[in-house]
């Protein structure tokens, strides 16, 4: 449900014009439990929170200009408080874009082709986690994306020439000497009639003399009795040999509940080189992913979740060279979601 706010400002005062701001968001409480064993020492927590940054308001103004040109803008809060960087929610941008026979393009902080992937993707879109992330867009500094949403961020979307496809070009901003920093994306999205496939290829400057590619593919289709889906990823780093990984899942929907299944695997992980060096390091540790969830719509608008995600192979560390011992860690979320 979205409310409507008619406001009458400055430039309505000047011109005359009325400006339509439409609010939307999610509001989402519940409890977290994480366990973690690292070389054979465990540890416990159990967090009330957002903690996976689901909570924020949308503020977006739309305005038709004529002439087949529209300009649509996008504020964005989101809860200050959240611990995590992933979410499964419609979309917290803060943009402006401008739209015609052209095609479209959007400036701002955006969801780069490599998160979209991940939520596609994911049985779950992308819930909790999924080993997959740890190859296309790792937190220890991303291999071509950074975190949900990437500031800085140019995106020019192709104008329809084919039902259901959609081709973009996303390039994030450096902003550093040697445009270290900077990261392209490509993106092909098919959607049509329950089956939607996707390519994203991205590159990532590292520093000045080093680049990072990711190759994602992504598919799912829906039978109605049940959705299946899938997606790999390759990344392939300029100081490192590359790694891989894949990832499938199913979600059942029985009545109002739906049981979501999603398992992932990688041949190892990534993250930023040892200290000192100027290069990112592979780990050959395998990442393994299980998650389960069950949810249940208590309204339209209004969703209980329960979920438990287990991952092995993990290395804590993002910043230095990964030991070749198998840890673990898990978590159990009991949440419930509410969009308006």
């Amino acid at each position: 449900m979205k409310k409507t706010l008619v406001a009458v400002a400055a430039l309505a005062a000047m011109t005359g014009a009325m400006a339509e701001a439409t609010i939307s968001g999610i509001i989402q409480v519940g409890t977290n439990k994480t366990s973690s064993t690292t070389s054979g020492a465990s540890t416990t927590k159990t967090t009330l929170e957002d903690s996976n940054g689901n909570t924020g308001i949308n503020v977006v103004v739309t305005e038709d200009l004529g002439d087949g040109l529209k300009f649509e803008g996008n504020i964005a809060f989101t809860n200050p408080n959240t611990s995590g960087a992933t979410t499964a929610s419609a979309g917290y941008q803060t943009f402006g874009a401008l739209s015609g026979g052209f095609g479209k393009i959007r400036a701002g902080a955006l969801y780069s082709g490599q998160f979209v992937a991940l939520l596609k993707g994911d049985a779950s879109g992308y819930l909790v986690s999924n080993p997959i992330a740890d190859i296309t867009q790792h937190q220890g500094g991303a291999v071509g994306s950074t975190t949900l949403s990437t500031a800085n961020m140019l995106e020019y979307t192709l104008p329809t020439f084919a039902t259901g496809l959609t081709l973009q070009v996303q390039q994030k901003l450096g902003g550093t000497t040697d445009s270290t920093g900077t990261a392209n994306f490509f993106t092909m999205d098919y959607n049509n009639a329950g089956f939607n496939v996707g390519a994203v290829y991205s590159t990532y400057k590292y520093t000045a003399a080093l680049t990072d590619t990711v190759s994602t593919f992504y598919g799912s289709y829906d039978f109605g009795m049940a959705k299946v889906l899938a997606m790999g990823a390759t990344a392939n780093t300029a100081g490192d040999v590359g790694v891989s990984g894949s990832s499938v899942g199913i979600v059942v929907p029985i009545g109002a509940a739906k049981i979501h299944y999603n398992y992932g695997s990688t041949n190892g992980t990534i993250m930023n080189g040892v200290a000192g060096a100027s290069a990112r390091d592979s780990s050959n540790v395998r990442q393994t992913g299980n998650l389960f969830v069950a949810s249940y719509s208590l309204s339209k608008r209004t969703t209980a979740y329960a979920a438990y995600y287990k991952q092995t192979g993990v290395n804590s560390s993002t910043t230095a060279a990964a030991a070749a011992t198998s840890n673990a860690w898990n978590t159990t979320r009991l949440m419930l979601i509410h969009s308006f």
